[in-house]
Protein backbone atom coordinates (compact mmCIF):
# COMPACT_ATOMS: atom_id res chain seq x y z
CA UNK A 1 0.00 0.00 0.00
CA UNK A 2 1.12 3.41 -0.84
CA UNK A 3 2.19 6.00 2.40
CA UNK A 4 -0.69 7.75 4.38
CA UNK A 5 -2.53 10.57 1.63
CA UNK A 6 -1.34 14.18 2.73
CA UNK A 7 -4.23 15.53 0.27
CA UNK A 8 -6.69 13.69 -1.49
CA UNK A 9 -8.32 13.87 -4.74
CA UNK A 10 -11.85 12.84 -5.06
CA UNK A 11 -13.33 11.59 -8.65
CA UNK A 12 -16.93 11.14 -9.11
CA UNK A 13 -20.59 12.45 -8.70
CA UNK A 14 -21.78 16.00 -7.28
CA UNK A 15 -25.24 16.97 -7.70
CA UNK A 16 -28.27 18.83 -5.75
CA UNK A 17 -30.34 16.60 -3.26
CA UNK A 18 -34.08 17.31 -3.16
CA UNK A 19 -34.31 15.87 0.68
CA UNK A 20 -37.97 14.98 1.38
CA UNK A 21 -38.82 14.71 4.44
CA UNK A 22 -41.96 12.69 6.25
CA UNK A 23 -43.32 10.94 3.41
CA UNK A 24 -43.28 7.20 3.62
CA UNK A 25 -45.35 6.93 0.52
CA UNK A 26 -45.75 8.08 -3.42
CA UNK A 27 -49.21 9.98 -3.31
CA UNK A 28 -51.59 8.01 -5.39
CA UNK A 29 -51.68 9.27 -9.09
CA UNK A 30 -53.59 12.54 -9.61
CA UNK A 31 -53.23 13.15 -5.94
CA UNK A 32 -51.19 15.76 -3.66
CA UNK A 33 -50.06 15.22 -0.53
CA UNK A 34 -48.21 17.12 2.21
CA UNK A 35 -44.91 17.04 3.93
CA UNK A 36 -42.92 18.29 6.63
CA UNK A 37 -40.33 19.70 4.72
CA UNK A 38 -38.49 19.41 1.18
CA UNK A 39 -35.09 20.95 1.02
CA UNK A 40 -32.26 21.13 -1.59
CA UNK A 41 -28.32 20.47 -0.53
CA UNK A 42 -25.05 19.53 -2.34
CA UNK A 43 -25.27 15.44 -2.47
CA UNK A 44 -23.44 12.82 -4.62
CA UNK A 45 -21.03 10.86 -2.36
CA UNK A 46 -18.10 12.38 -4.16
CA UNK A 47 -19.05 16.06 -3.83
CA UNK A 48 -20.22 15.45 0.13
CA UNK A 49 -16.90 13.47 0.42
CA UNK A 50 -14.79 16.15 -0.95
CA UNK A 51 -16.50 19.02 1.09
CA UNK A 52 -15.70 16.52 4.46
CA UNK A 53 -12.49 16.15 3.78
CA UNK A 54 -11.59 19.92 2.89
CA UNK A 55 -13.59 20.71 6.47
CA UNK A 56 -11.08 18.36 8.08
CA UNK A 57 -7.70 20.52 6.89
CA UNK A 58 -7.00 18.16 3.84
CA UNK A 59 -6.33 19.98 0.72
CA UNK A 60 -9.10 18.50 -1.67
CA UNK A 61 -9.22 18.55 -5.42
CA UNK A 62 -13.14 17.35 -6.62
CA UNK A 63 -13.70 16.29 -10.10
CA UNK A 64 -17.19 15.91 -11.52
CA UNK A 65 -18.92 16.63 -14.55
CA UNK A 66 -22.10 18.65 -14.54
CA UNK A 67 -24.12 20.48 -17.29
CA UNK A 68 -24.05 24.30 -17.54
CA UNK A 69 -27.44 24.63 -16.23
CA UNK A 70 -28.83 26.61 -12.93
CA UNK A 71 -28.42 23.58 -10.74
CA UNK A 72 -24.65 23.68 -11.69
CA UNK A 73 -24.43 27.78 -10.51
CA UNK A 74 -25.87 26.13 -7.18
CA UNK A 75 -23.14 23.11 -7.23
CA UNK A 76 -20.37 25.78 -7.28
CA UNK A 77 -21.58 28.23 -4.70
CA UNK A 78 -21.97 24.86 -1.88
CA UNK A 79 -18.54 24.72 -3.42
CA UNK A 80 -16.96 27.71 -2.84
CA UNK A 81 -15.02 26.24 0.47
CA UNK A 82 -11.58 26.73 2.00
CA UNK A 83 -8.71 24.29 0.92
CA UNK A 84 -11.19 22.66 -1.85
CA UNK A 85 -10.50 22.78 -5.52
CA UNK A 86 -13.59 22.13 -7.63
CA UNK A 87 -13.20 20.77 -11.53
CA UNK A 88 -16.30 20.50 -12.72
CA UNK A 89 -16.33 19.70 -16.35
CA UNK A 90 -19.40 21.21 -18.39
CA UNK A 91 -20.96 19.41 -20.82
CA UNK A 92 -23.31 21.87 -22.26
CA UNK A 93 -25.48 19.21 -23.90
CA UNK A 94 -26.90 17.26 -20.73
CA UNK A 95 -28.01 18.87 -17.48
CA UNK A 96 -26.61 18.13 -14.16
CA UNK A 97 -27.15 14.85 -12.18
CA UNK A 98 -29.82 15.02 -9.55
CA UNK A 99 -31.20 12.98 -6.63
CA UNK A 100 -34.94 13.20 -5.12
CA UNK A 101 -34.26 11.58 -1.84
CA UNK A 102 -37.12 10.55 0.23
CA UNK A 103 -37.21 9.80 3.93
CA UNK A 104 -39.52 9.10 6.60
CA UNK A 105 -39.31 7.71 10.09
CA UNK A 106 -39.31 4.08 10.61
CA UNK A 107 -37.64 3.42 7.08
CA UNK A 108 -34.62 3.44 5.08
CA UNK A 109 -34.28 6.41 2.97
CA UNK A 110 -35.04 5.86 -0.92
CA UNK A 111 -33.55 7.66 -3.76
CA UNK A 112 -34.47 8.88 -7.35
CA UNK A 113 -31.25 9.76 -9.92
CA UNK A 114 -31.09 11.26 -13.01
CA UNK A 115 -27.67 10.75 -13.79
CA UNK A 116 -27.57 14.02 -16.59
CA UNK A 117 -23.82 14.73 -17.42
CA UNK A 118 -21.70 12.14 -14.60
CA UNK A 119 -23.01 9.58 -17.19
CA UNK A 120 -20.22 10.95 -19.38
CA UNK A 121 -17.28 11.34 -17.16
CA UNK A 122 -14.25 9.41 -17.91
CA UNK A 123 -10.65 8.60 -16.78
CA UNK A 124 -9.29 11.50 -19.32
CA UNK A 125 -11.56 14.31 -17.76
CA UNK A 126 -9.57 13.96 -14.90
CA UNK A 127 -6.23 16.11 -15.27
CA UNK A 128 -3.14 14.80 -14.15
CA UNK A 129 -2.00 17.37 -11.97
CA UNK A 130 -5.20 15.61 -9.81
CA UNK A 131 -3.76 12.46 -10.20
CA UNK A 132 -0.72 13.86 -7.94
CA UNK A 133 -2.59 12.96 -4.53
CA UNK A 134 -1.62 11.28 -1.60
CA UNK A 135 -4.90 9.61 -2.24
CA UNK A 136 -7.30 9.32 -5.22
CA UNK A 137 -10.90 8.06 -4.23
CA UNK A 138 -13.24 7.04 -6.86
CA UNK A 139 -16.97 8.00 -5.47
CA UNK A 140 -20.21 6.80 -6.41
CA UNK A 141 -19.17 4.21 -8.75
CA UNK A 142 -22.06 2.58 -10.04
CA UNK A 143 -23.80 6.12 -11.03
CA UNK A 144 -20.66 6.52 -13.63
CA UNK A 145 -20.79 4.22 -16.24
CA UNK A 146 -17.97 5.14 -18.07
CA UNK A 147 -15.86 5.10 -15.54
CA UNK A 148 -16.65 1.30 -14.50
CA UNK A 149 -14.48 -1.89 -15.04
CA UNK A 150 -11.79 -1.38 -17.09
CA UNK A 151 -11.70 2.38 -17.04
CA UNK A 152 -11.24 2.30 -13.31
CA UNK A 153 -8.56 0.23 -13.07
CA UNK A 154 -7.14 2.49 -15.94
CA UNK A 155 -7.58 5.87 -13.22
CA UNK A 156 -6.26 3.74 -10.39
CA UNK A 157 -2.99 2.70 -12.47
CA UNK A 158 -2.50 5.93 -13.14
CA UNK A 159 -3.01 7.06 -9.77
CA UNK A 160 -0.25 4.14 -8.53
CA UNK A 161 2.10 5.70 -10.92
CA UNK A 162 2.28 8.64 -9.40
CA UNK A 163 2.72 6.77 -5.59
CA UNK A 164 -1.30 7.65 -4.33
CA UNK A 165 -3.38 5.28 -2.16
CA UNK A 166 -6.62 3.93 -4.38
CA UNK A 167 -9.36 4.18 -2.36
CA UNK A 168 -13.29 2.65 -4.10
CA UNK A 169 -16.41 3.73 -2.17
CA UNK A 170 -19.35 1.92 -5.02
CA UNK A 171 -22.64 2.68 -3.64
CA UNK A 172 -25.37 0.24 -4.74
CA UNK A 173 -25.66 -0.50 -8.47
CA UNK A 174 -29.09 0.07 -10.28
CA UNK A 175 -29.26 -3.48 -11.90
CA UNK A 176 -28.46 -5.15 -8.48
CA UNK A 177 -25.76 -7.85 -7.18
CA UNK A 178 -25.97 -9.45 -10.17
CA UNK A 179 -23.20 -12.48 -10.90
CA UNK A 180 -21.45 -10.14 -13.45
CA UNK A 181 -21.53 -7.19 -11.24
CA UNK A 182 -20.25 -8.94 -8.46
CA UNK A 183 -17.49 -10.38 -10.83
CA UNK A 184 -16.62 -6.61 -12.10
CA UNK A 185 -15.96 -5.12 -8.60
CA UNK A 186 -13.81 -8.17 -7.44
CA UNK A 187 -11.87 -7.13 -10.65
CA UNK A 188 -11.51 -3.42 -9.85
CA UNK A 189 -10.38 -4.21 -6.31
CA UNK A 190 -7.38 -5.58 -7.58
CA UNK A 191 -6.31 -1.90 -8.48
CA UNK A 192 -7.55 -0.77 -5.19
CA UNK A 193 -5.71 -0.30 -1.76
CA UNK A 194 -8.57 0.78 0.40
CA UNK A 195 -12.29 -0.41 -0.15
CA UNK A 196 -14.95 1.28 1.79
CA UNK A 197 -18.22 -0.19 1.85
CA UNK A 198 -21.12 -0.50 3.67
CA UNK A 199 -22.83 -3.47 5.54
CA UNK A 200 -25.64 -4.00 2.84
CA UNK A 201 -23.14 -3.37 -0.16
CA UNK A 202 -20.82 -5.90 1.52
CA UNK A 203 -24.16 -8.49 2.00
CA UNK A 204 -24.66 -7.71 -2.06
CA UNK A 205 -20.85 -8.02 -3.01
CA UNK A 206 -20.08 -11.43 -0.80
CA UNK A 207 -23.37 -13.08 -0.70
CA UNK A 208 -22.94 -13.14 2.98
CA UNK A 209 -25.17 -11.92 5.64
CA UNK A 210 -21.90 -11.26 7.98
CA UNK A 211 -20.43 -8.43 7.37
CA UNK A 212 -17.00 -9.56 9.37
CA UNK A 213 -17.23 -12.65 6.81
CA UNK A 214 -17.49 -10.71 3.95
CA UNK A 215 -15.01 -7.89 4.34
CA UNK A 216 -12.48 -10.92 5.38
CA UNK A 217 -13.36 -12.54 2.49
CA UNK A 218 -13.32 -9.49 0.33
CA UNK A 219 -9.45 -8.29 2.13
CA UNK A 220 -7.93 -12.04 1.28
CA UNK A 221 -9.35 -12.36 -2.16
CA UNK A 222 -8.14 -9.31 -3.18
CA UNK A 223 -5.42 -7.73 -0.95
CA UNK A 224 -7.61 -4.66 -0.32
CA UNK A 225 -7.73 -3.06 2.84
CA UNK A 226 -11.70 -3.21 3.55
CA UNK A 227 -13.65 -0.70 5.68
CA UNK A 228 -17.08 -1.65 6.52
CA UNK A 229 -19.35 0.74 7.55
CA UNK A 230 -22.07 -0.88 9.61
CA UNK A 231 -24.80 1.80 10.66
CA UNK A 232 -25.37 1.96 14.42
CA UNK A 233 -23.42 -0.89 15.05
CA UNK A 234 -19.60 1.30 14.01
CA UNK A 235 -17.56 0.08 11.51
CA UNK A 236 -14.98 -2.67 11.24
CA UNK A 237 -11.60 -3.46 9.42
CA UNK A 238 -10.38 -6.24 7.44
CA UNK A 239 -6.59 -6.73 6.19
CA UNK A 240 -5.55 -9.05 3.88
CA UNK A 241 -3.88 -11.31 6.65
CA UNK A 242 -7.19 -11.98 8.36
CA UNK A 243 -6.93 -9.58 10.88
CA UNK A 244 -10.54 -8.08 11.78
CA UNK A 245 -11.14 -5.18 14.34
CA UNK A 246 -14.16 -4.07 15.22
CA UNK A 247 -15.72 -0.44 16.58
CA UNK A 248 -18.75 -0.01 18.06
CA UNK A 249 -20.18 2.97 18.14
CA UNK A 250 -21.57 5.00 20.46
CA UNK A 251 -25.21 6.10 21.79
CA UNK A 252 -26.29 9.43 20.31
CA UNK A 253 -29.59 11.22 19.96
CA UNK A 254 -29.81 10.58 15.82
CA UNK A 255 -30.50 14.15 14.41
CA UNK A 256 -29.93 13.48 10.39
CA UNK A 257 -27.96 10.73 8.92
CA UNK A 258 -27.58 11.41 5.39
CA UNK A 259 -23.92 11.88 4.77
CA UNK A 260 -22.89 9.93 7.82
CA UNK A 261 -20.80 7.75 5.56
CA UNK A 262 -18.88 10.21 3.70
CA UNK A 263 -18.24 11.76 6.70
CA UNK A 264 -16.67 8.58 8.20
CA UNK A 265 -14.72 7.91 4.78
CA UNK A 266 -13.63 11.71 4.90
CA UNK A 267 -12.58 10.72 8.58
CA UNK A 268 -10.69 8.12 8.28
CA UNK A 269 -8.59 9.40 5.38
CA UNK A 270 -7.78 12.45 7.30
CA UNK A 271 -6.62 9.71 10.01
CA UNK A 272 -4.36 8.17 8.35
CA UNK A 273 -3.27 11.76 6.53
CA UNK A 274 -1.52 12.75 9.92
CA UNK A 275 0.23 9.33 10.59
CA UNK A 276 -2.73 7.23 12.16
CA UNK A 277 -2.39 3.13 12.10
CA UNK A 278 -5.52 1.93 10.49
CA UNK A 279 -7.20 0.78 13.97
CA UNK A 280 -6.72 4.42 15.06
CA UNK A 281 -7.95 6.05 12.50
CA UNK A 282 -11.43 3.43 12.48
CA UNK A 283 -11.56 4.19 16.08
CA UNK A 284 -11.74 8.26 15.42
CA UNK A 285 -13.59 7.97 11.87
CA UNK A 286 -16.29 5.49 13.84
CA UNK A 287 -16.65 8.40 16.89
CA UNK A 288 -16.67 11.50 14.32
CA UNK A 289 -19.36 10.02 11.72
CA UNK A 290 -21.30 9.08 15.17
CA UNK A 291 -21.38 12.84 16.11
CA UNK A 292 -21.92 13.94 12.75
CA UNK A 293 -25.47 11.88 12.53
CA UNK A 294 -26.46 13.31 16.44
CA UNK A 295 -25.47 17.72 14.53
CA UNK A 296 -28.47 19.13 12.57
CA UNK A 297 -25.84 19.76 8.51
CA UNK A 298 -25.83 23.12 8.92
CA UNK A 299 -23.68 23.05 11.73
CA UNK A 300 -21.54 19.50 10.62
CA UNK A 301 -18.33 22.06 9.66
CA UNK A 302 -17.81 22.75 13.43
CA UNK A 303 -17.39 18.75 14.44
CA UNK A 304 -13.70 18.60 14.73
CA UNK A 305 -11.74 15.28 13.78
CA UNK A 306 -11.13 13.27 17.15
CA UNK A 307 -7.92 13.18 18.66
CA UNK A 308 -5.99 10.11 18.20
CA UNK A 309 -6.92 7.46 21.26
CA UNK A 310 -4.11 5.10 22.67
CA UNK A 311 -4.89 1.48 21.28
Amino acid sequence: MSGAPSAVTVVGNTNLDIMVSGAAALPEPGTESIVPGISIRLGGSAGNLAVRCAGLGQSTTLVSKVGNDASTRLLEQELALPGLESVLVRDAGLPSGITVAVEAPGRDRAFLSSLGAMAELTPQDVPPAALEAGAVVLAGYFLLPKLRAGAAQALFAAAHARGALTVLDTGWPAEGWTESVREEVHSVLASVDLFLPNSDELAGLASSPSPQAAALSLAAETATMVVAKLGAGGAGLALPDGTWIHEPAGQVVPVDSTGAGDGFNAAFLACLARGDSPARSLAAAVRYATELVATHPDLRGSVPLPEPLSL
